[in-house]
């Protein structure tokens, strides 16, 4: 080895040095600035759309490999770009995997028990979302937000329990409503509370 080439590779050595030194000193930067109330809202985003997804589609569709890389790679991606486009396009991809399985897969039916939680997942993957858009990792939170959005979630599950339960025991009543009615119904009751208490929240708030 010449000279130059010697030298040539210690430079090279010497930069690759540098690089990884300076990526660990903007790393512990990061950690040290680094907001627990945001990092919990981007996690409950993508924990959300995971379960939600897993969901959506049968036991054996969910432990697959490359389902399992499309689940966790939407859900990666709305919880760290929760600004963009990728809360939406986890969202349809959860539907889009439900409908699909319902149609597909004969003991895969489309049931008020499994429609009202997946909603409820991805109600409460979106409105994190929406939160944590308005927020970097590094910026502080103000509690009365995260209290307000626990309150509003919770306002809101507890009310769509109250109907899918309702409605349950009003299907059980009168068994001639067709089943696929019946969780269609339930769903147009579950989306016209949701926006209605969301609505009303906000303006309240």
């Amino acid at each position: 080895m010449t000279d130059i080439e010697r030298g040539l590779l210690r430079a090279v050595r010497e930069g690759a040095r540098d690089r990884i030194a300076s990526g660990r000193r903007r790393l512990a930067s990061w950690i040290r600035r680094v907001v627990p109330a945001s990092v919990l809202l981007r996690a409950t985003v993508g924990l959300a759309y995971f379960i939600a997804a897993e969901l959506a589609v049968p036991a054996a569709w969910g432990s697959s490999a490359a389902y399992l890389i499309v689940a966790a790679g939407v859900s990666l991606f709305a919880a760290f770009a929760p600004a963009g486009p990728a809360p939406l396009v986890a969202s349809l991809t959860v539907v889009a995997a439900w409908l699909a399985t319902t149609s597909l897969v004969a003991d895969h039916e489309a049931t008020l028990w499994l429609a009202a939680p997946i909603a409820l997942l991805l109600y409460t993957a979106h409105s994190a979302a929406a939160i944590a858009q308005r927020f970097r990792t590094t910026t502080a939170v103000d509690g009365e937000i995260i209290l307000t959005w626990g309150r509003h979630l919770g306002i809101i599950s507890a009310s769509t329990v109250f109907f899918a339960l309702a409605l349950a025991l009003f299907t059980a009543y009168f068994a001639a409503i067709p089943a696929t009615v019946a969780v269609a119904i339930g769903l147009m009751a579950a989306v016209t509370v949701i926006y209605v208490l969301a609505r009303s929240l906000h303006n309240s708030g």
